[in-house]
């Protein structure tokens, strides 16, 4: 728990029937809260936790969120999920928790039907976060093993993921353009790819 006065938060204990469940999701990059019917917190994953800050955490048991549009968002899908029947299909739904200072969160909230047994059974909705702001992580040795990378090229390839430019990238390498150049053709040719864009669009798609 932390000091609410340098604008951070207090999360739930994650007793041990979820642990599964949040380690799972933390494995695959998933930063993800579970909550109850009523819209209490029942547990916070470890990489959720990260992403929690002074406009977006958790007090208490109850999601905190600064913006007033986003929270009225927020409470209307809760609504949504305490209305949910054990004769309806698990739902999902998108929202977007903006910030003043910084991108926003997106929730891809999953809302569980009464009659479920995917989860444990007080979990109602699944809560899935993406940190507009954080910049993705890209295993090099997962650019090895699924394209078959070198070395040099998988660590400029995840470096081009991060958004850096190929000048960037070549002098943190401490390589000449023209290196980095020709080894951006070699990951071309091998992620079947013609531009960064296309590139970095990819590599996205990788956890």
């Amino acid at each position: 728990m932390l000091d609410a006065r340098q604008g951070s938060y207090e999360t739930a204990m994650s007793p041990k029937e979820y642990s599964s469940v949040l380690i799972a999701l933390d494995l695959i990059n998933h930063p993800a809260i579970l909550l109850d019917r009523n819209g209490s917190v029942l547990a916070v994953s470890g990489k959720a936790s990260k992403v929690f800050d002074s406009e977006f955490s958790v007090r208490g048991r109850r999601i905190y969120v600064a913006d007033c549009q986003s929270r009225l968002r927020l409470e209307a899908l809760l609504d949504r999920a305490r209305l949910i029947s054990e004769k309806q299909v698990p739902s999902v739904s998108h929202l977007a928790v903006n910030r003043a200072s910084r991108r926003p969160i997106v929730m891809e909230a999953i809302l569980r039907s009464s009659g479920s047994n995917t989860l444990p059974c007080d979990v109602s909705v699944v809560l899935l976060l993406t940190d507009l702001d954080e910049m993705p992580v890209i295993s090099q040795a997962s650019l090895m093993e699924v394209f078959g990378l070198t070395p040099v090229q998988a660590q400029l390839a995840s470096r081009l993921a991060k958004g850096k430019s190929l000048e960037q990238i070549a002098r943190e390498m401490n390589i000449s353009p023209g290196t980095a150049r020709n080894h951006l053709k070699a990951v071309f040719l091998r992620t079947a790819t013609r531009r960064q864009g296309e590139l970095v669009s990819l590599l996205s798609r990788l956890r």
